[in-house]
């Protein structure tokens, strides 16, 4: 799939949404009122004598905001929104008039203005009200003779004049941006709510009908009737519990793993770059508690990925990105993995494969983490002996396995093994203790292939995974 680049002036006009405008414009209203009592206030302190800008300034944002609020309370609320944009973006420009052009802290008040546009008018308006700025801005520099201002240096002129460019064209930018999310966020609601409610009608609808033909029959059927109801109810309220289970469980790994990657990230810095925090020596020992830190919130990364992972198969949005897949590197990069993994122990690692391999029809994301996973559990549950990864291709399919000598599965777990949230006891499981979750994961990823996936073991002897995945046809991507 091939990005397209969004740029402002190919894509077409965002349109606000009037409820959005409706609950923005009271605040907007508001600040400017607030802006206008702050200025009234610093003419009573500071009177000026001899320079009318000020008060100009005060009356034109008074203007502005008795405007606008008309508009708004006629139901016209674009006028109003064009009015309190107009407001905020060129009037502090204008006070170059009263307060000069170095050192003007309201200049930067106009960023405000840019960026409401986009929110309150349309997606082009950030530019057009940045290119009006810029626009005033450049008269007033060449009237500063004529408004009473000391014209400004060239150095000066050209720094303030950048700035001033790529500060407003930048809120432009994100004002531009950030319409366009806000706006698809609200039609993607508005268009989900709507099917949503098509579909409870269609269900209301349907719900009526068989329940005027049901009370069409005789009484020998009301019983049956009744059943079949209660049935109903109790498979709904069911599904409904168990959509939210996965729902919760989707958004909780989403809001344990924000401040899991933080935790992994810091602790990562303080480790890898100390040069980060200056002159600062740790303590050997803190190091070592600093590390621990970051290997349990690794493990507990993994562990919420794996809830996540099997809340998305559970509710049926894990969508696979499936490609003609090599397996060969596939199976090297598991191959160097193993051997990352078993570390100095007296284990060793065997290639029960041949090239050449035919391709298969796959998420290479998704083989990754099967294979990974498998060969991740033999190593943790083989102390010596010999680790193997395999493949051989068959007729419709190549079946792939990891062959361990370890602890091995008795012929009771041995189905056990693949259900959620089951581990056998063992001191072994008891050591590098999980959520039960990897192998029920790894067969519902190789189901949705297509594929199938089961095990041979002997219990102190080792274990075989295997797993099959479709082949590739000639000369095309569909599976045989």
């Amino acid at each position: 799939m091939v990005a397209r680049s969004i740029h402002p002036s190919r894509t077409p006009v965002a349109t606000p949404d009037e409820g959005l405008v409706a609950d923005i414009l009271p605040p907007m209203l508001v600040l400017l009122a607030t802006l206008a009592g702050a200025a009234i206030g610093l003419l009573l302190l500071n009177r000026w004598d001899g320079n009318f800008w000020p008060y100009a300034i005060i009356l034109l944002l008074m203007s502005f905001l008795v405007v606008s609020d008309r508009f708004r309370r006629r139901g016209d609320l674009h006028k109003a929104s064009v009015t309190v944009v107009t407001a905020l973006t060129l009037l502090p420009v204008l006070s170059c008039a009263a307060f000069g052009f170095v050192n003007n802290i309201f200049l930067y008040l106009s960023v405000l203005g840019v960026f409401a546009a986009g929110i309150m008018v349309s997606s082009r308006a950030p530019f057009r009200a940045a290119q009006a700025a810029i626009l005033l801005y450049l008269i007033l520099l060449l009237a500063a003779d004529l408004i009473g201002q000391p014209r400004p240096t060239w150095f000066e002129v050209i720094g303030q004049l950048l700035f001033q460019i790529a500060l407003l064209l930048g809120a432009a930018t994100l004002s531009w941006a950030a319409a366009y999310v806000v706006r698809g966020t609200i039609s993607w609601a508005i268009d989900t709510a709507q099917k949503s409610e098509r579909r409870e009608q269609l269900l209301r609808e349907t719900q009526a009908s068989l329940e005027r033909a049901l009370l069409e029959r005789d009484l020998l059927n009301e019983q049956l009737y009744r059943t079949t109801l209660a049935l109903e109810e109790a498979r709904a309220a069911a599904e409904a519990a168990y959509r939210s289970k996965s729902n919760f469980m989707a958004t909780m790994s989403h809001e344990l793993r924000t401040p899991l990657n933080i935790i992994i990230g810091f602790s990562t810095a303080i480790l890898e770059h100390p040069e980060m925090y200056g002159d600062v020596k740790l303590d050997e020992q803190i190091l070592q508690d600093i590390a621990e830190i970051r290997r349990s919130g690794q493990h507990l990364l993994g562990l919420i990925n794996d809830i996540l992972d099997l809340a998305k198969v559970e509710a049926g949005k894990l969508e696979l990105n499936k490609t003609n897949l090599q397996l060969l590197p596939l199976l090297e990069e598991t191959i160097r993995t193993a051997q990352a993994l078993i570390n100095d122990r007296p284990i060793q690692l065997r290639r029960e494969y041949c090239e050449p391999l035919p391709t298969v029809f796959a998420d290479e994301v998704r083989v990754r983490q099967v294979l990974l996973n498998l060969v991740s559990n033999a190593c943790k549950f083989t102390h010596l002996g010999e680790i193997a990864v395999g493949a051989r291709a068959d007729s419709n399919e190549v079946i792939l396995w990891v062959r361990d000598t370890g602890i091995g599965i008795a012929p009771a777990d041995q189905e056990r093994v693949f259900q959620q949230f089951e581990q056998i006891e063992h001191a072994d499981t008891r050591q590098h203790a999980g959520t039960g979750l990897g192998l029920s994961i790894c067969r519902w990823l190789v189901e949705l292939h297509g594929g199938r996936m089961w095990l041979e073991s002997e219990l102190g002897k080792g274990s075989i995974f295997f797993f099959s995945l479709p082949r590739t046809r000639a000369g095309g991507d569909l599976p045989l």
